[in-house]
């Protein structure tokens, strides 16, 4: 009996410790919901937009925003979120608090004005959410940061038909830091557009010839961002076309800074309403404040280029070798408008070589040093051709 006793006195004290550790293991998890939600918010209307909830819901670590309706930079209209989940949510030293997932339920809405045209955006979610504390000075503190961001399905749809779908769009993003340069990477896996509902004639006629009524591929897109001098570096952006080709682009900037996305962010809000002459007059303001280091644009050939001279080349009632002929007769003389006579003849032999044999072809600017957007736009009102000695401006084609 003594035994029994005993046992019976043990169990009632692990029954008892059992409940203290989850008392206190749920209280030690358990983070002010309301705070964190405030915080969100006001992190987000720095970015230029709108969040607001009806109530709060905090269970230990989990905070659900209860009925949430957000809008984005620029935009007036926002759309219902629903109820979007926190999860994960521990405060930081120092103050402030970490996110360890954000999710958003499935979204469909229709855009104002186009009540025949639906958006759907499905699997909303962002990882590694970090919200600095209430007062902190820092200038990152006013971003909005966060590790990795992912939407799993996309559809635009246009009376009752699918004519955009994208798939597995993700983005992450190195921790934001002034000694240091952020890194960020963003793909889309694969998408496609449906193009048989142009209504030009010539165009949809074109695009069923060729084979492109529907056109699928992936984006691909990746860069660094140093923050203290603002130098913006997209090393990579590429849209990849399904037995079409590959068009990328690379750009090269300087003094994209906090600042200047300060200012861009209220040049949107204060032109609300504005006539689109005085919206456009305030954006080149801001551009002054950019310099230019480089860009090119390439377009890597699979199957389009002929394709499209032949459909060419057929609708003159001739064969593709004779098109091309012409273009080389042509491409010199276009050329040599250009005011620059060593440029003229690179691009003709460019040209020249793509039309004989397309694999690829690339113009590139790359100057001696940075060019401030102000010398850019004075050149190119008062001489548009001195800006191709300006930029350092290049063609090559298949190498």
């Amino acid at each position: 009996m003594h035994s029994m006793r005993s046992l019976k006195s043990g169990l009632h004290l692990m029954a008892a410790t059992t409940a203290l550790v989850v008392v206190f293991a749920g209280s030690a998890y358990a983070v002010d919901g309301n705070a964190v939600a405030a915080r969100l918010k006001a992190v987000y209307v720095e970015q230029g937009g709108t969040l607001e909830y009806s109530n709060v819901e905090t269970n230990g670590s989990t905070i659900i925003l209860k009925d949430t309706k957000i809008s984005s930079a620029g935009v007036k209209e926002s759309f219902n979120a629903g109820d979007v989940t926190l999860s994960n949510v521990s405060d930081v030293s120092g103050g402030g608090f970490k996110i360890g997932s954000l999710t958003i339920p499935d979204i469909k809405f229709s855009p104002e004005g186009e009540a025949d045209s639906k958006i759907t955006v499905e699997g909303i979610e962002l990882d590694g959410l970090t919200l600095p504390a209430e007062g902190a000075t820092e200038p990152l503190a006013k971003m909005l940061q966060y590790e990795k961001g992912a939407v799993k399905h996309l559809t635009l749809n246009a009376k009752g038909k699918d004519v955009f779908a994208a798939d597995n769009m993700t983005v992450t993003v190195s921790p934001l830091t002034a000694s240091a340069p952020v890194t960020f990477t963003s793909n889309v896996e694969s998408f496609k557009a449906d193009l048989s509902g142009v209504e030009d004639p010539k165009t949809k006629e074109a695009l069923k010839t060729l084979g492109y009524q529907t056109v699928s591929g992936k984006i691909d897109f990746n860069g660094s961002w140093n923050i203290p001098d603002g130098r913006l570096n997209v090393e990579k952006f590429d849209f990849i076309a399904d037995n079409a080709g590959t068009l990328g682009l690379k750009l090269d900037i300087s003094g994209y800074t906090l600042d200047f996305i300060k200012g861009i962010r209220e040049a949107v809000k204060t032109g609300e309403g504005k006539p689109s002459e005085a919206q456009g007059m305030a954006m080149l303001g801001l551009m002054q404040q950019l310099s230019f280091t480089g860009a090119s644009v390439r377009f890597d050939d699979n199957s389009v280029t002929n394709k499209a001279l032949d459909y060419a080349a057929k609708q003159q009632g001739g064969k593709r070798a004779d098109l091309v002929g012409q273009g080389k007769m042509i491409i010199p003389m276009m050329a040599a408008q250009l005011g620059n006579a060593e440029f003229a003849q690179a691009l003709s032999t460019a040209v020249n070589a793509y039309l004989d044999n397309p694999k690829n072809i690339e113009i590139k600017a790359a100057p001696a040093k940075p060019v401030p957007f102000a010398i850019i736009a004075a050149g190119g009102m008062a001489d548009p051709k001195s800006l191709i000695k300006t930029l350092g401006v290049t063609v090559n084609a298949n190498q």
